[in-house]
């Protein structure tokens, strides 16, 4: 994670700075509180109900073994607890689902399911490989993968599909449908979410690496 986060409230806006430390905004700007771990990083808030906002913990990106989650009040941003250290590789996208916080373990091809309290309930894998970001709408998960631009001796990419693609899932992660981008050397970037009745995914071009678009898919 190198980047900022943001996240919102009807109250507050939560924003991730360099991912040194966390800080609560009123609409209007005016900093309300700020949390900064001593020892990790901090990226990827998300709000849950009974006032949480959960963010994932991480030394560097050289040692992705060490991510674990933050609970904090979402008034104070003081820590409420910490979990998931030992269970995880590399955390990116989370969404809370009812009582439930799903995780992408990105570096262990996977999904981690806990509790609000932080009790892992359960793990989910798929076709999919490297989840990166998670969007939930009605009973259903929305899921992108980070893209493999790895390539073999002869140049061509050894998993071409790998972040072309939206999966939809179940809460149990089975598989209800797949859209694939239709234009080849254009792959999905960091970042999901409905608006409008509509799912937004932000499209990049896999060479250049520059934005091009958003992809607006209806029917969510």
């Amino acid at each position: 994670a190198s980047c900022g986060y943001v996240a919102a409230s009807e109250e507050f806006i939560y924003a991730t700075h360099s991912c040194e430390h966390i800080t609560s905004l009123t609409h209007d700007g005016t900093e309300v509180a700020k949390y900064q771990d001593p020892d990790k990083g901090i990226a990827y808030p998300v709000l849950a109900p009974g006032g949480l906002l959960f963010c994932s913990l991480f030394i560097d990106e050289d040692d992705n073994t060490q991510d674990e989650i933050v609970a904090l009040d979402a008034q104070t941003l003081q820590p409420r607890h910490r979990f998931g250290l030992s269970l995880l590789n590399e955390v990116c996208g989370m969404a809370v689902v009812g009582e439930e916080l799903f995780v992408c373990d990105t570096g262990n091809d996977r999904l981690q399911v806990f509790s609000l309290a932080g009790e892992h309930r359960r793990s989910i894998t798929g076709e999919w490989k490297r989840p990166l970001t998670l969007c939930f709408v009605k009973d259903r998960l929305y899921l992108l993968e980070e893209a493999d631009d790895d390539e073999d001796e002869e140049g061509e990419l050894i998993n071409p599909l790998q972040g072309g693609r939206i999966f939809v899932l179940s809460l149990q992660g089975d598989i209800l449908q797949v859209y694939t981008h239709p234009v080849e050397g254009q792959v999905f970037s960091h970042g999901l979410c409905c608006f409008d009745g509509k799912l937004l995914a932000p499209v990049r071009d896999r060479h250049s690496n520059r934005f091009e678009n958003v992809v607006a898919l209806c029917g969510v």
